[in-house]
């Protein structure tokens, strides 16, 4: 109780001084002040080899218009208490650095010919095969082809697509993390179509994961469509923008892959896993398929290839500072020698106001996952609540939230507090 205590008391602090009046450039100043004209003032912007843009960070860009780049960074600095049912499980009250990047972006040669590079430095202690987050080049054809190459993620989930600094919730739900592939290296084709009211990706990947070659024949594939009907609409959770019309999104991906089960040892010593795959549905402690796989859903006799086909369905809605974002997901792996099934679903919905437009946020979601409907009584499912407040939008913004997950075999609730400070800059 102390600990959570200061911890409050640490973000009354900030809270109090964050209000400070954002500082201006001279040129702004200036045209604030009616000195200079508007014309005047893009002018010498545009000759300014380097500026500041919030959320972007430094921009540098040559004399001739031809080379950007732009160097920001991210920080999430998290506190956790957790509060286990069960005897065998340890309650923690710890904090860490949830997040901590490096982001590289701009253009060469061309405004149509863009980079993108992200390096998570928190991964370096743990899975330094992690750090490198998107690393591509993309070229714009025009809005209705752009052409990406490189690392990126794959576009999957509505909640995995939208950037960990603009969600609703200390975190994505831990059903998100159960379904979704990761990041991959390969070719997506995207389109905006009708300004944005349809939305198009066709993907294809490497199909072993985040910073990872494939050592076989099989390779990854990815489909998503997008409709706004209302206008075009950025993934983003919540109203920040406090949008003075209705904004509407439906969604749906496909993803399909072919993964290689190993046995290592024999007889009761044997045991599985799944061969150079660095997918977070993989590798996750909650993974769908990891999880069969480690139970020896499978078995431990026979080295196997394992089908997957997984989609989801996805629905987002915007007004006046309300909204609302659900999704719902299905994943099938079928064994190519045993032919046993793991079939899993999961689905969240989550709402949210701005009691305070722009400032002050509550929110709450419920999630479920059923992690192989071939195991009897294996379901999760948990209720949060959240409260964020805004400071310059989620370039710097405090969150808190609270939640219970319940494990129906078990019959346990383990209940999880959570603050973070986020800066974006």
């Amino acid at each position: 109780m102390k600990s959570m205590i200061l911890v409050a008391g640490g973000l009354a602090v900030l809270m109090a001084v964050g209000g400070q009046v954002e500082a201006k450039s001279l040129e702004d100043v200036l045209k604030d002040k009616g000195v200079i004209s508007e014309a005047d003032y893009k002018e010498v912007i545009k000759k300014k080899p380097y500026d500041y843009k919030l959320g972007k960070g430094l921009v540098f860009t040559s004399p001739d218009e031809k080379f950007q780049l732009n160097l920001g960074g991210q920080i999430q600095v998290q506190y956790q208490n957790d509060n286990f049912d069960e005897s065998a499980k340890t309650d923690t009250s710890l904090f860490y650095l949830r997040r901590v990047k490096t982001l590289l972006s701009g253009y060469a040669f061309s405004k149509e010919l863009t980079y993108n590079l992200s390096y998570n430095w928190t991964m370096l202690s743990s899975t330094p095969n992690k750090a490198i987050e998107t690393a591509n080049i993309k070229y714009r054809l025009l809005d209705e082809a752009q052409i990406m190459l490189g690392q990126e993620k794959i576009q999957f989930a509505r909640q995995w697509i939208t950037s960990n600094t603009a969600q609703q919730f200390v975190d994505g739900s831990f059903v998100r993390n159960a379904f979704m592939p990761g990041y991959d290296t390969g070719i997506n084709l995207h389109g905006d179509l009708m300004k944005g009211i349809v939305k198009y990706d066709v993907g294809f990947f490497g199909g072993a994961g985040q910073n990872t070659k494939n050592k076989t024949e099989d390779n990854a594939y990815n489909i998503r469509l997008t409709v706004n009907p209302l206008g075009d609409m950025k993934y983003a959770e919540g109203d920040l923008d406090y949008s003075a019309k209705p904004l509407a999104s439906i969604g749906t991906s496909y993803y399909m892959n072919t993964l290689r089960k190993t046995v290592t040892g024999t007889g009761a010593t044997a045991t599985t896993a799944i061969d150079n795959n660095n997918s977070n549905f993989v590798t996750d402690a909650n993974g769908w398929l990891g999880t069969a796989v480690k139970a020896k859903y499978f078995g431990t006799t026979t080295a196997e290839k394992i089908a997957v086909d997984c989609n989801e369905v996805d629905l987002a809605f915007k007004w006046l500072g309300a909204s609302l974002q659900g999704e719902h997901f299905w994943a099938r792996g079928e064994g190519a020698a045993s032919g046993k099934q793991v079939i899993a679903q999961g689905a969240y919905l989550q709402a949210g106001y701005f009691v305070i437009p722009k400032r002050l946020e509550l929110a709450m979601r419920y999630a479920w996952l059923d992690p192989n409907r071939y195991v009897a009584n294996d379901m999760i499912s948990e209720i949060q609540g959240g409260v964020n407040y805004f400071f310059y939008g989620n370039n710097l913004k405090v969150q808190g939230d609270v939640g219970n997950r319940h494990t129906y075999k078990s019959k346990a609730d383990d209940l999880t507090t959570r603050l973070q400070v986020q800066l974006l800059f």
